[in-house]
């Protein structure tokens, strides 16, 4: 019973957010207080709810969907965290549907067959850095997205380039750029505590994984080296961020997807 209500309680919260938030982008004097209450309260709410289905499954019990909230909750955390920055609020009921959408998917499918392990230190650092990781690089390559329209309606010069609804453009970039850093260097510690802590990680059931995450950390080490050695930024970095970071949501969930869901 307290995780149906905790998961109604957090759809309520994330949809009040949402409501707000988009008559906030329209009207930005109003719904402060009110959004700031929804938001917060929604992270907090959600977090409560998948510590309570972790204690009640186990830790060891990771599904492809408890995952998937893991990671809506990890980028509603990191986008609340903005505050009122108004790249961040025209992100955030984007992210907050995500987040619906996860928790309905738990609640709502049954899954028969998970992938249970045994918890180490070293498999534990490496699940949390890789949870990290990525939650870092798909919220870089949402800002990525934003760079990409905001670019497009300057170029347009179409009367929205001058609305104060819109964000900075240098401001959005930069922040994608500190963004795509920070979770490349988390990617990069989740790549070593696996290769020193996670059995198998190259037996050929992980090798396409093994493989796709490498590409894809590959790919990110050298946008970020390429854009503060030789200053490099634009569409072209914009488009390989999304491909790596389509690359890694491939290594991650493709084939958790495969066998949490369609063959369970």
């Amino acid at each position: 019973m307290l995780i149906q209500l905790l998961t109604l309680l957090c759809i309520l919260l994330y949809g009040a957010g949402i409501f707000f938030l988009n008559r906030r982008l329209h009207a930005p004097s109003v719904y402060t207080r009110r959004i700031l209450i929804s938001n917060i309260g929604a992270v907090v709410v959600h977090t409560t709810l998948l510590t309570a289905l972790l204690a009640e499954r186990g830790l060891n019990h990771l599904s492809f969907l408890i995952v998937l909230s893991i990671i809506a909750l990890l980028l509603g955390i990191f986008s609340v965290s903005r505050g009122r920055q108004l790249a961040s609020l025209m992100l955030r009921p984007a992210i907050f549907g995500f987040a619906i959408v996860s928790i309905l998917l738990l609640m709502l499918i049954p899954e028969r067959s998970h992938m249970q392990y045994a918890m180490s230190i070293g498999l534990t650092v490496h699940i949390i850095l890789s949870l990290l990781a990525f939650s870092l690089l798909v919220l870089a390559s949402l800002y990525a997205g934003q760079v990409l329209f905001l670019n497009k309606v300057l170029k347009e010069r179409s009367a929205r380039a001058l609305d104060a609804h819109l964000p900075p453009l240098l401001a959005v970039e930069q922040y994608f750029f500190r963004l795509l850093t920070a979770g490349t260097l988390v990617l990069t510690c989740a790549i070593v505590a696996g290769v020193l802590f996670v059995d198998g990680l190259f037996a050929a059931t992980q090798l396409h994984k093994t493989i796709l995450s490498f590409v894809a950390w590959l790919c990110f080490g050298g946008i970020v080296i390429a854009h503060y050695v030789r200053g490099l930024r634009g569409k072209p970095i914009i488009l390989l961020t999304l491909t790596a970071s389509s690359l890694l949501t491939l290594a991650y969930f493709g084939s958790r997807f495969v066998r949490d869901i369609l063959l369970s």
